[in-house]
């Protein structure tokens, strides 16, 4: 309806035209001269290119061509899997590829090689994990095998099966002979047998003197 017509026409106290339009071309059910309301669809529910709401035509397939079970005319889904008639099947219900209807061979694999857990035939699924949730080298997603250490040997604390972190040191920070990072046991000594301000156990540094500047000789005559 052009402008022109919409001034130039005469309306019922109803609002519609001799030919039963509105001011905006709809009829008293809302739909245009070709037949469509506002929403762009018919009397039927389809559009001007012959699709329903959901995107299907009246024959029940969508624009690529494929119905809601996701299957073309020919019976061919997504994947190519024939599955229109059971004359594709034999009487074991395998088609000519050795596939069932649910897509799966005899031995239960898809083309892809999976069966209905989502495993290969080797126990893996697509992301390389079987069902206890390790790959092929035996870790899981977070590094760790079934003992909880990782490729280098450490285990989620960092501490490998000795006890011994990266470092070479304990939880309690000593290393395999007993040393802290500063190179003391943990009674305070060092390897040569000084505490950290250079005494030994009997209290002499090793000029052989103690904290007030004597040797043993000097406390002997004492």
């Amino acid at each position: 309806m052009g402008l022109f017509d919409k001034f130039s026409k005469t309306f019922d106290k109803f609002g519609y035209d001799m030919d039963g339009y509105d001011k905006d071309g709809y009829d008293k059910k809302g739909f245009n001269k070709n037949g469509f309301n506002k929403n762009g669809y018919n009397e039927d529910e389809f559009d001007n290119r012959g699709y329903n709401k959901k995107g299907y035509n009246k024959n029940g397939y969508d624009s690529n061509g494929y119905n809601k079970k996701g299957y073309d005319s020919n019976g061919f889904s997504f994947n190519g899997i024939h599955i229109d008639t059971r004359i594709n099947f034999d009487k074991e219900g395998y088609n000519k590829k050795g596939y069932n209807e649910d897509g799966y061979n005899k031995n239960g694999f898809n083309k892809n090689g999976f069966n209905k857990n989502g495993f290969n035939e080797d126990g893996f699924n697509k992301n390389g994990f079987n069902k206890n949730g390790f790959n092929e080298d035996g870790f899981n997603k977070n590094g760790f095998n079934e003992d909880g250490f990782n490729k280098n040997g450490f285990n989620e604390d960092g501490f490998n099966e000795d006890g011994y972190d990266e470092n070479g040191y304990d939880s309690n920070g000593y290393d395999l002979e007993g040393y802290d990072s500063n190179g003391h046991n943990e009674d305070g000594y060092d390897r040569l047998g000084y505490d950290h301000l250079g005494y030994n156990r009997d209290g002499y540094n090793e000029d052989g003197y103690n904290k007030f500047g004597k040797n043993k000789i000097e406390i002997k005559d004492d």
